[in-house]
C-alpha cells in the first residue's frame, strides 16, 4: 500500500510539474478534442508507419499512448500537448519522421516569444557559443564551453529536449548535432517553456553569469552589431574533388538531392561529376582516396548507389523495401476521417507487389529495384579508402557508407552516422494534420532494410574506425579535422 501510494504521488508531482511551464498566450483546447487528435496519432502512426515497430515494440507504444490518455486530464494550449506527443512520435526512433507546430506558433516565436539568445553547437557533447544574441557585453562568449545553464549539464539537458523529436535507432550523436544552431534555444522553449533569465556557468569562468532571454528580433540585431567581429567562413560547393598531395585526392559528397546539385553546385549533375573526377583520379595515379559524407543528409534515391559503384561490386543492397500498406484510413468517430495514400497507379501496380498481409514489396527488377547499381562505370578505384562521417551522414548517405562499411571497402573517420546500419524508413511520407490542435506529423510509408552483415551493435549507424571531434577552433574557421587527422596518419605511416 505504501509502495502504490509512493507512485501515486510520484506521477502526480510528475504531471503537475509538466502543466506549471507556461508556453505564452495560446488557445486552450478542450480535453476531448486533444483526447480526439491523439487517437488520430495512434492510428496514423501503427497504420502507416512501415517501420513504427523496428526498433519499439507494438507493446511499449501502446502503453505509451495509454499513459498520455490518463495524462489529458483537463484543457491545454497547442505547446502543452506537444510536449506530451512528441515524445509518442520519437517512438519510431526513425527521424524521417517529423512533428510540426502549427503556423500560430512559428509566428509568435518570431516575434513575441522570448528566447536563450545564444547561437550554439556540440562538438561531440560538449556545448559552445557560436554568436551573442544577448545583451551581455562584459567579455566575448564565442568559443566558450557550456557547462550548465539554470543548474543542467549540456548532457541532461539534451536528454530531455532530445525527446521532443525522432531520430534513427538508438544514435545519440543525432541528438547533439540536430541541436546545434538556434535549434537548441528553441527547443529548450518547447520543453521548458518561457525562462525569463538563464543562469549559465562556462567552463573557463568560477561564477556563473546570467544572460536575460530576448525575442528573435532583438537576437537577430545584436548578432547583426556583432557581425563584424566574426570570421566568415566561405561556403562549399555541394561537389567537390581536388587533388591533396603524396597520390591523395578528396572527394566532398555533401548532397544527394539532384535538385540541389543542379541548382547551387557549379557541377550541375552527380554522374557526371563522378565521371570526370574518377577519370583525373585515374590519370593522376592518386592512390588513396579520402570520400567526405559528413555534410551529406541524403537525397535522391539511386545517388548513394551511384557513388559506391566506383568502389564496390553489384550485390542485392536492400534485403526488401516495402510499405505496410496502399491505404490507411484514420477515423477518430468525431472528425473527418483522414485517408492516407502510398503509391501512385503506376508504381503500385508494376513496381511493388502484394503480400499476404496487405503489406506491398518492391520488385527486383523495376524502377530503382534492389540492387546496388544500375551500370558499372568506367575508371573504378581500387586504392586505399577513408570514407569521412558524421552525425549529419543521413539517409542516402548513410545507406553509401552502410553499403562500404559491410564490404570492407573503407576506413571510416569522424563520428558515428545519424542514419542507421539497417536502413531507414523515408519514402512517401505523408503530412497528418491533427484536426484540433493542427500539429502536422509527417509520416513515411516505405521501409528500406538493407543488406549488411551484423557487424555493428543493433539500432547504431557505422561507428568510425577512428574518432575524430574537431576543436572550436577547427569548427569555427572551416578546418576539416578529419582530413587532417587522414593526413597526419598517412604521413605518420610512410
Amino acid at each position: 500500500m505504501k509502495r502504490s501510494l509512493v507512485i501515486i504521488i510520484t506521477c502526480f508531482i510528475s504531471l503537475q510539474f509538466s502543466y506549471a511551464q507556461n508556453f505564452g498566450d495560446f488557445p486552450v483546447i478542450e480535453k476531448t478534442k486533444l483526447l480526439n487528435d491523439l487517437e488520430i496519432l495512434y492510428q496514423g502512426l501503427d497504420k502507416f508507419h512501415s517501420g513504427m515497430y523496428w526498433y519499439t515494440t507494438n507493446y511499449s507504444v501502446d502503453s505509451a499512448f495509454q499513459k498520455i490518455r490518463s495524462e489529458i486530464t483537463k484543457d491545454l494550449n497547442v505547446l502543452e500537448f506537444h510536449k506530451l506527443i512528441a515524445p509518442l512520435v520519437a517512438l519510431s526512433r526513425e527521424g524521417h519522421t517529423k512533428i510540426y507546430r502549427p503556423e500560430t506558433v512559428i509566428e509568435k516565436l518570431n516575434t513575441d516569444i522570448k528566447l536563450l539568445p545564444l547561437i550554439l553547437t556540440f562538438l561531440g557533447n560538449e556545448l559552445f557559443v557560436v554568436k551573442n544574441g544577448s545583451g551581455f557585453q562584459d567579455f566575448a562568449l564565442e568559443g566558450k564551453q557550456i557547462e550548465s545553464i539554470n543548474g543542467e549539464t549540456p548532457i541532461a539537458i539534451v536528454k530531455n529536449i532530445g525527446s521532443l523529436f525522432a531520430t534513427d535507432g538508438f544514435v545519440e550523436t543525432s541528438k547533439y548535432s540536430d541541436l546545434s544552431g538556434f535549434n537548441f534555444s528553441v527547443y529548450y522553449f518547447y520543453y521548458y517553456g518561457l525562462v525569463d533569465q538563464f543562469e549559465i556557468k562556462f567552463k573557463e569562468n568560477t561564477e556563473p553569469i546570467i544572460i536575460k532571454s530576448l525575442t528573435t528580433k532583438n537576437i537577430i540585431q545584436n548578432q547583426k552589431d556583432r557581425l563584424k567581429k566574426l570570421a566568415i567562413v566561405e561556403k562549399e560547393d555541394l561537389l567537390e574533388y581536388k587533388v591533396l598531395e603524396n597520390s591523395i585526392a578528396y572527394l566532398g559528397i555533401n548532397d544527394f538531392h539532384n535538385q540541389n546539385i543542379e541548382e547551387h553546385s557549379k557541377e550541375k549533375n552527380l554522374k557526371s561529376f563522378l565521371e570526370r573526377s574518377f577519370k583525373s583520379i585515374k590519370e593522376n595515379n592518386i592512390q588513396t582516396l579520402i570520400v567526405d559524407v559528413s555534410k551529406n543528409g541524403g537525397g535522391s534515391e539511386g545517388n548513394e548507389g551511384l557513388l559506391y559503384s566506383y568502389f564496390g561490386e553489384d550485390y542485392q543492397k536492400y534485403k526488401k523495401v516495402k510499405a505496410k500498406t496502399q491505404n490507411a484510413i484514420l477515423d477518430n468517430g468525431v472528425d473527418k476521417p483522414i485517408t492516407l495514400k502510398t503509391f501512385g497507379f503506376f508504381e503500385r501496380t508494376f513496381t511493388y507487389k502484394k503480400m499476404e498481409d496487405g503489406s506491398l514489396e518492391r520488385k527486383q527488377w523495376l524502377g530503382p529495384g534492389l540492387r546496388a547499381f544500375k551500370k558499372e562505370p568506367k575508371n573504378k578505384f581500387t586504392g586505399k579508402v577513408y570514407v569521412i562521417i558524421s552525425p549529419k551522414t543521413y539517409s542516402g548517405a548513410s545507406e553509401f557508407s552502410n553499403m562500404m562499411y559491410t564490404k570492407d571497402l573503407a576506413t571510416f573517420v569522424g563520428q558515428e552516422t545519424g542514419g542507421g546500419y539497417l536502413g531507414n524508413t523515408s519514402g512517401y511520407s505523408q503530412k497528418v494534420v491533427l484536426p484540433n490542435s493542427k500539429i502536422k506529423v509527417a509520416i513515411p510509408a516505405l521501409q528500406f532494410i538493407m543488406n549488411v552483415e551484423p557487424k555493428l551493435p543493433f539500432g547504431r549507424g557505422v561507428i568510425p574506425h577512428y574518432k575524430v571531434i574537431p576543436t572550436f577552433e577547427q569548427y569555427i574557421s572551416g578546418e576539416n579535422a578529419s582530413v587532417e587527422y587522414i593526413l597526419k596518419q598517412l604521413e605518420n605511416d610512410l
